[in-house]
C-alpha cells in the first residue's frame, strides 16, 4: 500500500513539474518475472529501465524460488 501511495505522489508531482524540453516517456511492466520495457525519446532512460527491470526480475525469481523451497521444507510428503 505504501509503494502505491508513493508512486501516486511521484506521479502527481511530475504533473505539476510541467513538460520538459522534449517529449519522451518510458516505463517498465512486470508480468510475472518477465519485464516489458517501453519508451520513446532519450535512450538513456531505456537503459536505466532495463537495469531496473532486470533487478526486479531477479527479486521476483528469488521470492518465487524461496517460496517453493519453504513450502517443500514444511511438507515432507511432497518429496
Amino acid at each position: 500500500m505504501a509503494l502505491i501511495f508513493i508512486g501516486f505522489l511521484i506521479l502527481l508531482a511530475s504533473t505539476f513539474a510541467g513538460p520538459l524540453s522534449g517529449s519522451s516517456f518510458s516505463g517498465v511492466v512486470l508480468i510475472g518475472p518477465i519485464p516489458i520495457i517501453f519508451g520513446k525519446g532519450y535512450s538513456g532512460d531505456i537503459i536505466q529501465l532495463m537495469i531496473i527491470g532486470i533487478i526486479f526480475t531477479i527479486i521476483a525469481l528469488i521470492f518465487f524460488l524461496s517460496s517453493i523451497w519453504i513450502f517443500r521444507r514444511s511438507n515432507p510428503k511432497m518429496d
